[in-house]
């Protein structure tokens, strides 16, 4: 591919937009020979805002298709709609109206206690059957159990607040951060955001650390279950052939 390549993202939260195209960022560079992480913004654009700022956040999605005159129907494929379906739709419905050149779509959301999320987002991507990749990002439960899945001490004190948040939980949260279940109580024993918390002392830069300095192979380990690791396998899949070969698949 020739030229720098449109990334559009829908978000809930500006850290969430964060996580994802960083970690998508690693993917890429990871996946191109020859891309280094210099070369990225000469490669590629990350599109989170409309050109007077609105940013692209699923809870302004619907007003926004409906101000672009976008319809969704109730059914898809003939099949009534799983939770987000529609919101998914019209958010790559829309994307495709406004952002000149878009040459990928990222869907970014949080289970939250929907377990059929999934479902709905995958229904969206089939009826959209459009050029346009689409890729889906789904944390389970939430976008904090990404993070929490990078997390490694750094230091005595660091390695002290993983062993108490072990002997809390009974299990290692960085390995199992998909049974951190309890969504809407973020002082709940099980709360991600609770976790998180007391495992970085409510340091961004060290929650960043967390996804942007930990091996991509032990976050894709940690993160079979709780939807990180198809997020980074589908980045590869589907946006960084836009920009290059990928390394090690044939032509």
């Amino acid at each position: 591919m020739s030229g720098k390549q449109v990334f559009a993202i829908v978000y809930e939260a500006e850290a969430d937009l964060k996580v994802a195209s960083e970690l998508a960022d690693r993917v890429l560079v990871e996946s191109i020979d020859w891309l280094e992480e210099s070369h990225l913004e000469s490669c590629r654009t990350w599109v989170s805002r409309l050109v007077g700022g609105e940013p692209l956040k699923w809870t302004r999605i619907k007003q926004l298709a409906r101000d672009a005159g976008i319809k969704v129907a109730g059914h898809m494929d003939h099949q009534a709609a799983y939770p987000d379906a529609k919101a998914a739709r019209r958010a790559i419905l829309y994307l495709e109206k406004i952002v000149d050149d878009v040459a990928g779509i990222v869907l970014i959301r949080d289970q939250d206690d929907q377990p059929e999320r999934r479902k709905g987002l995958e229904q969206a991507r089939q009826e959209h059957q459009g050029k346009t990749p689409v890729v889906i990002g789904l944390a389970v439960v939430e976008r904090e159990a990404w993070v929490i899945s990078g997390f490694e001490p750094r230091n005595a004190n660091e390695q002290s607040r993983l062993s108490q948040e072990s002997q809390t939980l009974g299990f290692q949260p960085q390995e199992r951060s998909q049974e951190l279940t309890a969504c809407k109580d973020d002082n709940s024993k099980r709360s991600p955001k609770r976790v998180l918390q007391a495992l970085t002392g409510g340091n961004f830069e060290r929650e960043r650390s967390c996804w942007k300095s930990t091996a991509l192979e032990l976050l894709r380990e940690r993160g079979a279950e709780n939807g990180l690791k198809p997020y980074l396998e589908e980045v590869r899949e589907h946006l960084a052939p836009r920009i290059g070969h990928i390394a090690g698949r044939a032509e």
